[in-house]
Order: structure tokens, then sequence, then C-alpha cells
């Protein structure tokens, strides 16, 4: 009998282990698409916009060529990039700059700063090597883009928060001029701010015309808890509210994506790698 029990409780425990593996394995190397629908009187034509983050390096398929494939299977008229790329304790941007070149060719790239470039800025000019790539660095700066619709797309790039007590009270720093004005312009046409951090948004969003806010930097809360959510986020702590996915703020659509890669030992579990796809249809949202 005692026999029996050992034997049951070592088949038990060898599936379980090997359920943990196999999840472990399929958190980190296998990537997966996820859509969200939207909807906005302020374009007369389909959007369609691919989202991708922290890289932090990672590769999937050589010289990142699923990762490639997959955004290009979406056919989007514009790709999204939110930041951490790199990873600061390692200098060097070259995977980044291969893989900015090839979805360049996919569609036009607009990308914004995280924290990690922010940190290593003094040691890589980010501006150069994202533009000699084809794509765009909005470092706290717009541009409008037309859809092949003929759409106007106000694009945004914040690169941190703009209103730290530190900078209290005239709040003088390009963040904080950017926001204003990109507040302003916002009134005017269809508009997507591309920031890292999204903890910050809410309380800076308030009844804004901004439609879209496009941000990283979570990780997904790197382990994910049915029903509960992300364990641990940077900058929001154990179980944040923010972790991954889609919030609404008044008129305001945040998406947060999961990232691609870590920046830190621990590894992603039941938290797949992804890339966002955002479809925005004409109509009240």
């Amino acid at each position: 009998m005692k026999k029996s029990k050992r034997k049951l409780s070592l088949i038990i425990f060898s599936a379980l282990s090997a359920l943990f593996v196999s999840e472990l394995v399929h958190s980190n190397l296998f990537l997966k698409t996820t859509e969200y629908n939207l909807k906005s009187d302020r374009i007369e034509n389909n959007i369609k916009i691919v989202l991708i983050s922290d890289l932090h390096n990672k590769e999937y398929g050589t010289d990142n060529s699923e990762l490639v494939n997959k955004i290009k299977e979406q056919q989007p008229d514009f790709i999204a990039v939110a930041g951490d790329m790199v990873t600061r304790n390692y200098i060097n941007d070259d995977i980044m700059k291969s893989l900015l070149t090839k979805i360049s060719k996919i569609a036009p790239v607009y990308c914004c700063l995280g924290n990690h470039e922010r940190d290593i800025a003094d040691k890589i000019d980010f501006k150069s090597d994202i533009t000699a790539c084809g794509a765009t660095l909005l470092d706290n700066e717009s541009t409008i883009f037309t859809t092949k619709g003929g759409d106007k797309i106000l694009i945004g790039g914040m690169s941190d928060f703009p209103f730290y007590e530190y900078d209290a009270p005239d709040y003088d720093t390009p963040e904080a001029h950017f926001w204003e004005k990109f507040k302003t312009d916002s009134e005017n046409c269809y508009s997507v701010l591309l920031h890292h951090q999204p903890e910050y948004i809410k309380d800076i969003v308030g009844t804004s015309k901004i439609d879209l806010v496009l941000c990283g930097h979570t990780h997904g809360g790197l382990v994910q808890i049915p029903f509960v959510g992300g364990v641990i986020v940077p900058n929001q702590g154990l179980f944040p509210q923010y972790d991954k996915g889609e919030f609404l703020f008044d008129n305001t659509t945040m998406i947060i994506s999961a990232g691609l890669g870590v920046s830190n030992p621990v590894p992603r579990f039941n938290n797949q790698p992804e890339i966002c796809v955002i479809n925005i249809t004409k109509g009240n949202s």
C-alpha cells in the first residue's frame, strides 16, 4: 500500500514538473499575437497598428526572423515601438537596429524611449541609430501620419513623466512642454501617444482628447496568476493594477503590451511574449 502511494506521488510530481517546465518554455520562447478592436468617430477608414515593446535584445529565430514574419503577416498601417528594446547593462543596440531595419520595410515605424534607453543615452546615440534604420524616434516630439485612406493621425512619443515633484512649480522640462502641446494638438485629429511607462497615464490624461496610449514596461507582471493577474511590475510593485491589456480613462484607451523579453533573471510564467495588433474602425466607441 505504501509503495503504491509513493508511486502515485512520484507520478503526480513528475506530471506537475513536466507541466511546469512546459509552461516555462512556452512563456519564454513562443510568441503570441493579441488583438484589440477599437472604434472611433474621428476616423473614416480602418487603421491597423502593430505594437511591440521590451525586446531587451532578445531574438526570436535567426536575426529575429520569426518576429519579423509575425509583424509582416499583419500588414499594419504603422508599427509602434514602446521602448526598452535594449538592456542598460549591455551597451549595444545591434539587435534593435537589425530589427528596426527589417520592420521599417514593412510599414512606417515610430519609437519612443524606455527607461533602459534613457539610462544609457549618454553612451548610445539612439536618435541617430534609429533614424539610420529607417524608423522615427519621437523623443518628446510628434508627427502627422497619413493613412492610405487619407486619415490624419497625430503620433507622439513622450519619454518620461512630465510632472515630477522635483520639477515643481514651473515644470520647465521637455516632457511637460511636449505634453501640453500634444494635448492641444489632439483636439484636431485622432491621436496616438507612445509612452513606455503606463502607471503615470491615469494621473495626467484626464479629460484630454487623446484617443490611444500605447505602453510597455510591465512585462505583463512577469508571472500571471489566473483570475488575479500579474505578480510584480516596476514602479507599481506587487499585484499591479496595470500589468497588460486594455484600460479606459474617460476619452482615452490605454493598451499595455506584455513585451517580448525580460531584463532580469526572473523568467515569465503563464505570460507569453506578444505582439499587439490594434484594429481601429469607424464608429462610436
